[in-house]
């Protein structure tokens, strides 16, 4: 059985336990951890016969210490007496009462507080035989009780139930005091007086005997709690002492910069000082020299002025030459070209008057007339006289002919093409529903008739058409 905060968290067979120190498989939920753990010996009846209590260590992957080896068979069969968990006194092997000395320090006291009382938990846990162990109708052997055996102290346990004082005989009754030790009241011979003295000894022995366990229980915590709290101060007053060290290292260091700065601060004021007399003298010399200096420089200046200034000079005049040249070269472009376009007038109209103009007029004299479709204003016949308006813009034709403006024609041909509502509803968006298309463009409205029956306009007045002469 595994311990976790002083309840039983885990159990298995002494086989499954054995494969786990084979290494056959792990245990993660105590990967990294040391666990109290419970080797139990039971009988057929589910009571515990002998407990060994021990720890065991596992690594990080869950799997068990591979050092770790106790007897434990061993240790339960030669265990000290220990509380009756139903069956007699048990074997019990633990840290303050171990049979083989070196390895007290594998083991641990059991907790006999009346709240988590170890043994408690043990017997309990059997008793739901949670691992279906096969148990044994057979009754128990009976008890042989004489001489009568010492009766063992309850170790923190609720003492079990006895039959009533009427029914115990007088040598068996747990106060020898007040059930009589006269001979002449009670009627008792020898024998049953030294049994009963030697049953009361034997209770003294077992309580002293287990006041001693208890004790030597409560020196072996207090021994591990001073251990771990010396180790704690130890740990704590290396740390201290560490950061003295530091500490002091850190103030030698900032001294020995303090003192190196005061003395780099000495330094750079003398070096200041030198400076600041160098620098005077300098002033004093460069007012002695500077006018015969600046004599010089002023001289130099106008020397490079002036040859900067014939350079820049002739190279104005290269880049004027240049563009003289070329505007020669456009002028006589230009010349070639206005003579170009003056033949070419000239044979337009030779082409003219010799050309397409003769033959239209010949196709109507013959009687053949031009017409053209456009929505709204049907075949229009076009004359001779009327061609040249109408190859110049054949929708301001349509549009006159439709008694309407070239704008107002456009927009009722966009219309008409495609009769949506114009509505807008966003800056990039209108509302394009579909609409009646307006045959007529006299009697389209913008604004109204390009309108769905949700953004037309309430009232608007008729549409004005003027007319074209």
């Amino acid at each position: 059985m595994f311990f976790e905060d002083g309840a039983v968290s885990k159990e298995m067979t002494y086989s499954e336990f054995e494969a786990i120190l084979d290494g056959v498989v792990g245990m993660e939920d105590f990967a990294g951890e040391t666990i109290h753990s419970a080797f139990v010996v039971v009988n057929g009846q589910l009571k515990i016969n002998a407990v060994v209590l021990f720890k065991i260590g596992f690594d990080r992957q869950g799997y068990a210490d591979r050092s770790w080896n106790l007897p434990l068979r061993h240790l339960a069969d030669t265990g000290g007496s220990g509380p009756d968990l139903g069956a007699g006194a048990i074997r019990l092997a633990c840290k303050s009462q171990c049979s083989v000395a070196w390895h007290a320090s594998s083991l641990w006291d059991p907790d006999m507080s009346p709240k988590s009382n170890t043994f408690v938990r043990l017997r309990d846990t059997i008793a739901g035989n949670r691992l279906c162990l096969p148990t044994s109708s057979e009754p128990e052997p009976p008890v042989v009780r004489s001489p009568p055996a010492p009766v063992p102290p309850n170790w923190g346990m609720p003492p079990p139930a006895h039959p009533s004082p009427q029914s115990q005989p007088p040598w068996q009754s747990s106060d020898p005091i007040n059930s009589g030790w006269d001979t002449q009241d009670s009627g008792l011979t020898d024998s049953q007086l030294a049994a009963l003295e030697t049953e009361h000894r034997n209770k003294i022995a077992a309580l002293i005997k287990q006041q001693r366990l208890h004790i030597q229980t409560l020196k072996n915590e207090a021994a591990q709690t001073l251990r771990n709290t010396r180790l704690e101060l130890e740990k704590e007053l290396e740390l201290a002492r560490q950061e003295v060290i530091r500490l002091r290292g850190e103030h030698e260091s900032l001294h020995a910069q303090n003192i190196a700065l005061r003395e780099q601060n000495e330094a750079q004021r003398k070096q200041i000082s030198a400076m600041k007399k160098a620098r005077e003298l300098e002033v004093r010399n460069a007012q002695q020299s500077g006018r015969a200096e600046v004599e010089t420089l002023r001289k130099q200046y106008e020397e490079q002025l002036q040859q900067r200034i014939q350079e820049e000079t002739a190279k104005l005049r290269e880049d004027i030459e240049l563009r003289n040249m070329e505007l020669m070269y456009r002028h006589d472009v230009a010349k070639q070209l206005r003579e170009e376009l003056t033949q070419l007038r000239k044979d337009k109209i030779r082409l003219v008057h010799e050309g397409g103009d003769k033959f239209l007029e010949r196709l109507e004299a013959l009687g053949i007339s031009f017409i053209a479709f456009h929505p709204g204003a049907g075949h229009v016949s076009i004359t001779l006289a009327e061609m040249p308006s109408y190859m110049e813009n054949p929708i301001a034709y349509a549009a006159n002919k439709c008694l309407v403006s070239e704008e107002h024609y456009r927009k009722w041909l966009s219309h008409y093409q495609k009769p949506e509502c114009q509505a807008p509803l966003t800056a990039e968006k209108i509302c394009a529903c579909r609409i009646p298309r307006v045959d007529v463009p006299s009697q389209f409205v913008v604004g109204a008739s390009d309108r769905c029956e949700k953004h037309k306009p309430r009232s608007y007045g008729d549409n004005v058409v003027t007319l074209r002469g």
